[in-house]
């Protein structure tokens, strides 16, 4: 589904006009021409009535031309709020900043892995619907004036807006929080974990991890209006550790959608708590062929998370992946999110799009393997070749320095989730 405005378009005339208001006709005009955050979005240059594109196959440093027919992964970009009314841009097809280098004229490009002074843009709407765009490293207005080019380069040079400065904009994908309708949701209300959802399994060791999975109340619990997985230091069935583990496989799957969570989480090198997805053909197909989504895991670190996908030809030390800063503890309650499409991936902290991952970047490495319905699964491991991989402890247990494993002894770690939750793009 495609949502936008035309160089000449506004907002959509009432159907009622006897019923709307000049101050309501006023709001409309706003809402539908303001900073589409969170969202994918394509830009037309008004003079030329071609797409932005960002394609790094002309050359490696992206620059951003106004000469496509159609709009794919180069020509769409994700509006991100830069804070300070600023916004931000990232090329679907890479993730990558859009950036207007001062030192180059201004020049805007699509190649910056970083967000800077450069990266940030104030969105300007325009009366006739169109939006200009004026890039806080130069003050001035972006313009994709033809006669720079026979490919329209964009530049950011210009002290006022015409035509050449004007773009109008559509979002892909739908661009309003209402178009999601919740299917599903467990508030974990009750005392006692809900086996229409979830089944705890006991069974993976995996990773390397160090903990075995019980069901055993002081592990798994529901109580108060939230799920609790909590970590012992209690040896059981030769591991030092034990813990919960939750899944929805064959209860609760979801093809294409959104899935979100509010969890708070214990923090200590080495805890391993996850909020993640695998395709339900995991038995027939095998991982990483099914594939997985990691909505959210961390390894102790106070102020990051991280999300990841796991394919074939992607899986392991996955090259698809991202760390995100939480801006307060996740020992705080936060909501992780994802929304999957047949086209991209996008994850999501606090309702702020943190990243997207396109199909074409996953086909690059493998098969795309999430159309099909995916399970939630919800788990705090210890220990593990991923907590490894950055606290570097082999003792006292692989993955877990002696700080948390006394931590653990003297106050058993608990993964608190408040909510889970599923919608559908209507």
């Amino acid at each position: 589904m495609l949502v936008g405005l035309t160089a000449c378009g506004g907002a959509p005339a009432p159907t009622e006009p006897e019923a709307v208001t000049p101050e309501a006709l006023v709001t409309q005009e706003r809402s539908a021409t303001a900073a589409p955050l969170g969202r994918t979005v394509w830009l037309k240059a008004c003079a030329t009535q071609k797409y932005v594109s960002a394609d790094r196959n002309i050359h490696a440093n992206a620059p951003l031309v106004a000469n496509r027919d159609s709009f794919l992964g180069w020509e769409q970009f994700v509006v991100g709020d830069a804070g300070n009314d600023f916004i931000s841009l990232r090329v679907s097809e890479t993730g990558l900043y859009v950036s207007a280098d001062p030192n180059a004229g201004g020049q805007v490009t699509g190649f910056r892995t970083a967000l800077g002074d450069w990266e940030r843009f104030t969105w300007v709407p325009q009366p006739d619907g169109t939006v200009a765009l004026r890039a806080k490293s130069t003050g001035q207005f972006v313009s994709a004036d033809a006669n720079q080019g026979s490919t329209a380069p964009l530049y950011a040079n210009r002290a006022s807006v015409g035509c050449w400065e004007a773009f109008s904009f559509g979002i892909v994908g739908g661009g309003s929080e209402d178009r999601w309708v919740q299917v599903w949701s467990d508030e974990f209300d009750g005392n006692s974990l809900n086996t229409s959802n979830w089944t705890p399994n006991t069974s993976v060791h995996v990773n390397n991890e160090q903990q075995q999975y019980t069901t055993a109340s002081e592990n798994l619990s529901v109580s108060n209006g939230t799920l609790k997985l909590t970590a012992h230091l209690k040896t059981n069935n030769g591991y030092p550790f034990t813990s919960g583990r939750i899944e929805s496989a064959g209860k609760r799957e979801f093809r294409h959608g959104r899935i979100e969570a509010r969890i708070k989480l214990p923090v200590g090198a080495g805890l391993w708590p996850a909020f993640w997805m695998l395709g339900n053909d995991i038995n027939t197909v095998g991982w990483p062929a099914c594939g997985e989504l990691d909505i959210m895991e961390n390894v102790g670190y106070g102020d990051w998370v991280s999300g990841a996908l796991h394919g074939p030809g992607y899986s392991g030390n996955t090259p698809i992946n991202g760390r995100f800063y939480t801006g307060s503890p996740v020992s705080d309650w936060h909501v992780y999110r994802t929304e999957y499409s047949s086209t991209d991936i996008k994850w999501f902290v606090d309702g702020v799009l943190v990243k997207t991952t396109t199909r074409g970047e996953v086909e690059r490495y493998g098969a795309w393997a999430y159309d099909k319905p995916l399970y939630i699964i919800l788990n705090l491991a210890v220990g593990g070749g991923y907590p490894f991989g950055l606290n570097g402890a082999t003792t006292p247990y692989y993955g877990v320095p002696q700080s948390t494993a006394n931590l653990i002894r003297n106050t058993p770690q608990t993964m608190e989730v408040d909510w889970v939750r599923a919608y559908q793009w209507r």
